[in-house]
């Protein structure tokens, strides 16, 4: 906790150890002694322990000790789940996920390591925007004490495909400006150090622009320029039979020059 919310002669859940299985300990808060150093007296267990004890293992006030063992248990079912789901830090899913939440615009919601967070109004008006079903539920997700959501991976890069189906150039107009500042700059003497970042972050766009919809478009619109260059060879292959050869010719430096 920070310095500013520990009250002395509260009691408090304290965990020495940082791991978050380690049993909380039950202490009251004697007295301020200097920087993050507080002294304590022990209610459970060893009950009337006095020892010094610092901010960082000190957790909550006692009456919310409950309330922080259901969120850890909830984030540790959640964190299984991700890893049955395949999730992997800093892979291009993972960057996918946190580049579309940060093209939202929603305060507070957040895609960071494979779980959608957010206030649940946030996270409920992403789903309205997405096309996601308002009553649809994700295995393992919940809603920690402090009032924030938590999905995880699978359901949080639905609703992020769903996102990009629904908003195509709200995901795509960032992407593309970051990857032309980054382009730019990687061409510049000493831009060298950003090159391997460009390349990470490559495959995430890949999968965004698929996404939206984008390759499915491009393809498209080549096969309509393929189409609309063989009507142009079609008409000047007609020209030349009608012994027009002066607009043949016009249409064959024309089309040279396009393509």
């Amino acid at each position: 906790m920070q310095k500013s919310d520990i009250a002395i002669g509260k009691e408090y859940a304290l965990r020495e150890s940082r791991k978050p299985d380690s049993p909380l300990q039950h202490v009251r808060i004697l007295q301020f002694i200097r920087g993050k150093k507080w002294k304590a007296e022990w209610i459970e267990p060893n009950p009337g322990l006095v020892d010094y004890v610092e901010s960082n293992n000190i957790l909550v006030r006692w009456k919310d000790h409950k309330a922080l063992l259901r969120d850890e248990e909830h984030e540790r079912q959640l964190q299984k789940h991700n890893q049955r789901s395949g999730y992997q830090a800093s892979s291009p899913m993972d960057n996918v996920l946190g580049q579309i939440c940060e093209s939202i615009g929603e305060p507070g919601v957040s895609g960071y390591g494979g779980v959608l967070t957010g206030p649940p109004d946030a996270i409920e008006r992403l789903k309205v925007r997405a096309r996601v079903d308002q009553h649809k539920t994700y295995l393992y997700a919940y809603v920690d004490r402090h009032g924030m959501a938590h999905i995880p991976f699978d359901g949080a890069l639905e609703i992020a495909k769903a996102f990009c189906t629904a908003e195509p150039s709200t995901v795509l107009v960032p992407i593309e400006a970051t990857e032309r500042e980054w382009t730019q700059k990687a061409s510049q003497p000493g831009g060298e150090y950003i090159v391997g970042l460009l390349n990470e972050y490559r495959a995430s766009w890949a999968i965004i622009r698929q996404w939206t919809g984008l390759d499915a478009a491009i393809a498209q619109r080549e096969a309509r320029i393929q189409q609309l260059e063989r009507l142009v060879w079609d008409a000047i292959y007609a020209l030349q039979k009608a012994k027009l050869d002066d607009e043949a010719h016009r249409l064959r430096r024309a089309i040279e020059r396009v393509r």
